[in-house]
């Protein structure tokens, strides 16, 4: 079954964004995740997909708290319209090392994927995602379905590394939980640099 899941066919044509995004949304299925990978994408159109979607989820976030200081009268916070560009790059440094460090792991693995076609179907996944999940947490009566959207978005992830790797199932979800593990470890690493140059520095 995982050597035909790793069979390395002729690169797909390549598809408009949108149209990859709502593949990944509507008909979520290896088959079509292995459709995307398989596209021959620059990993900056990658990078660039995740900022635009978390620029947007970070506007729809943001909603609610614009919304109260409207009502309320007050001046608006620049501070919070300014972090929303910061989120989304932080966003993409996030989906940029959870992607390498997943690969390295489906390497480990004998996984026969690389790195930036995993990463661009793990953006065309979660760029939808994004913007649902920010929708959704803006309706107090639908938040209780966020656990819920959130082991389905990491079940497409595992997935995706499926797709892309050829690997079985119980890899992939290795794959996944040692590289979200691994990707946690390098924002405490940075967390912990941050700090520590905050107390040397005047």
């Amino acid at each position: 079954m995982s050597q035909a899941l790793s069979a390395n066919p002729a690169p797909q044509p390549t598809l408009p964004v949108y149209r990859n995004c709502l593949a990944a949304l509507l008909h979520p299925s290896i088959a079509t995740y292995k459709m995307l990978g398989q596209q021959r994408i620059s990993i900056w159109h990658t990078y660039t997909l995740m900022f635009t979607s978390s620029l947007i989820g970070g506007v729809i976030d943001s909603l609610a708290p614009l919304r109260s200081q409207l009502v309320a009268q007050r001046s608006l916070d620049a501070l919070l319209l300014a972090m929303i560009p910061v989120a989304a790059l932080i966003a993409v440094c996030s989906l940029a090392a959870f992607a390498w460090c997943a690969q390295i792991v489906a390497r480990f693995f004998k996984g026969s994927g690389a790195y930036a076609p995993l990463a661009y179907v793990v953006a065309a996944i979660s760029a939808p995602l994004l913007i649902a999940t920010s929708i959704v947490d803006q309706i107090p009566a639908t938040r209780m379905f966020l656990v819920v959207l959130y082991l389905y978005w990491l079940a497409q992830y595992v997935m995706a590394i499926r797709a892309v790797n050829g690997l079985a199932w119980v890899k992939a979800i290795a794959a996944v939980c040692l590289g979200l593990l691994m990707l946690g470890l390098i924002w405490l690493g940075v967390a912990v640099l941050v700090g520590y140059s905050g107390i040397l520095l005047p």
